[in-house]
């Protein structure tokens, strides 16, 4: 919880005083270092787990492989996952590849990611080839990209996601002939993009924005003007009207 609320300290606190910690708790402070950015400290965790004699499972793995996915650190990451079996005897899952794939394709490492997925012992799944296809996208890899789209597309026939992806490598390259046949590709495969909506609870009743027929809608569209006035009063220049509710 504390690190969930990026607490860390107050995590590593109550970590620190447990009477008796097990694979449970190194786990979830080495998740709690992660999923807020701190990929040394978590590294360092999970070398006074295995000193002290405590044996990772799975989730740990996942965790530290995330740790350093989000910050970049290849070389450790491969280091930790060589171990996985090497040392503890830990056969990896879809998700341990699927970090690999995301750790080496968000440092740039493309061919490498590719090649790791080609060289896996188990089928990989539409997770994996996703997480290529986002990192071609980011670095704009146009070849790398299409392989993986037609991968998740043979899983996932019907999901919208690739071909926005592919869409988007294609227009910033400036490829419009690519760009025009994968979404005449989209429209004969049937496949439509979903448009984004957010949701709130209240009382629990779930509320969509952007829903039209919501009992409140006129009274929702008046606030929304409201504070947008009150932003241009107060030198907000780039506001502009919310279109309606």
């Amino acid at each position: 919880m504390y690190a969930k609320c990026g607490c860390t300290e107050d995590a590593r606190e109550l970590f620190d005083n447990m009477s008796e910690g097990d694979v449970v708790s190194w786990t979830a402070m080495i998740a709690g270092y992660a999923q807020n950015g701190l990929a040394q400290e978590a590294l360092a965790l999970f070398e006074q787990l295995q000193r002290e004699g405590t044996k990772p499972n799975e989730v740990t793995y996942v965790s530290v492989l995330s740790a350093c996915a989000h910050s970049g650190l290849v070389d450790q990451g491969r280091h930790v996952f060589d171990s996985m079996c090497k040392n503890h005897g830990v056969t990896p899952t879809r998700e341990h590849y699927a970090c690999m794939v995301y750790l080496l394709g968000r440092a740039g490492c493309l061919d490498d990611a590719e090649l790791f997925i080609y060289k896996m012992p188990i089928q990989p799944d539409s997770v994996v080839w996703m997480t290529l296809l986002g990192a071609a996208r980011k670095y704009g890899h146009a070849e790398i990209g299409r392989r993986a789209f037609d991968r998740v597309v043979k899983l996932e026939p019907k999901n919208a996601t690739p071909y926005v992806l592919l869409s988007s490598i294609y227009a910033a390259a400036g490829r419009k002939d690519e760009l025009a046949k994968i979404r005449s590709e989209m429209k004969e495969a049937g496949v439509k993009k979903m448009p984004g909506c957010s949701w709130i609870e209240v009382d629990n009743q779930l509320h969509a924005f952007g829903d039209a027929t919501h009992p409140q809608s006129k009274e929702i569209q008046a606030e929304l003007d409201r504070l947008v006035g009150l932003m241009k009063k107060a030198g907000c220049d780039g506001c502009k009207q919310i279109p309606p509710f």
